[in-house]
């Protein structure tokens, strides 16, 4: 489920990488965040004359994404915590292009300037940054509202955020945050993805939920935000809310591009 709708958004945002910097004969490329396994498959499969790493800082998420690429002779996953990457995985300055993608939620406002420097290290001169984030979702469904407005009390407790405020707040900085570690900053494309009843956006976002539903409702109750039967009830009304009719709801996702120095 998870592949499908890393596909499915990818195809409504018109392809995660930028046609001027997809990858060529022989390139390095490293992939980081969100949906990583999912990514280097569908990069591997797309650019076969390309090698594609990916790295992830828990174990789950890096033996299902071997399992998903197990096959594939042009791509590697491994293990690695953040925000500080070493030389065991890469050599410096060998990353002709890197792809980082929904980190807002993962790592910490702390933690995204360490993690941008360490990626500089490995970035060789002229390569390429690819980086994509999304705010949470605007929509007509109250329940929809209350869980996000709750979500984002929890993420802003822990240093989640960049904002605030009613917003994650990374999409805006992102221009900042990559100047400050040696990216030159060369181009901003944003996405309204439409993901209201009847729309190509709204099969993804049901799917997402569900994926989500458990890790949502373990960080909720461990940040004590709710109780398991007050996340049960929101959820069903969540659920039901976005499948009527009249639901309506956007998804605003950013993606920079960046030249390393």
């Amino acid at each position: 489920m998870q592949q499908d709708v890393y596909r499915q958004l990818s195809e409504l945002m018109g392809d995660m990488l930028p046609q001027f910097v997809v990858p060529t004969l022989g390139i390095q490329v490293l992939d980081i965040g969100w949906g990583m396994g999912e990514s280097v498959y569908e990069l591997a499969l797309k650019y076969p004359a390309s090698h594609i790493t990916g790295i992830a800082k828990d174990k789950p998420t890096v033996m299902d994404a071997q399992s998903l690429v197990s096959g594939l002779s042009n791509v590697s996953v491994f293990m690695q915590s953040f925000p500080h990457l070493d030389d065991s995985i890469l050599a410096p300055a060998s990353c002709a292009l890197i792809h980082l993608h929904f980190l807002a939620g993962a790592i910490t406002l702390q933690e995204i300037p360490q993690l941008l420097l360490s990626l500089a290290r490995f970035s060789r001169p002229g390569g390429f940054i690819v980086w994509t984030e999304a705010e949470l979702p605007i929509t007509t469904s109250l329940a929809f509202q209350r869980l996000c407005s709750q979500l984002l009390q929890a993420l802003q407790a822990r240093g989640y955020t960049h904002s605030q405020g009613n917003s994650l707040g990374l999409t805006a900085r992102m221009g900042s945050l990559l100047d400050k570690a040696g990216f030159k900053y060369t181009h901003s494309k944003a996405h309204a993805i439409d993901i209201s009843a009847r729309s190509k956006g709204h099969e993804i976002c049901i799917a997402q939920l569900s994926a989500s539903r458990q890790q949502i409702r373990a960080f909720l109750l461990e940040s004590g935000s709710m109780t398991d039967s007050t996340f049960e009830d929101l959820y069903g009304e969540l659920e039901q809310e976005t499948r009527e009719e009249q639901f309506c709801g956007l998804l605003y996702v950013r993606t920079v591009v960046a030249k390393h120095a």
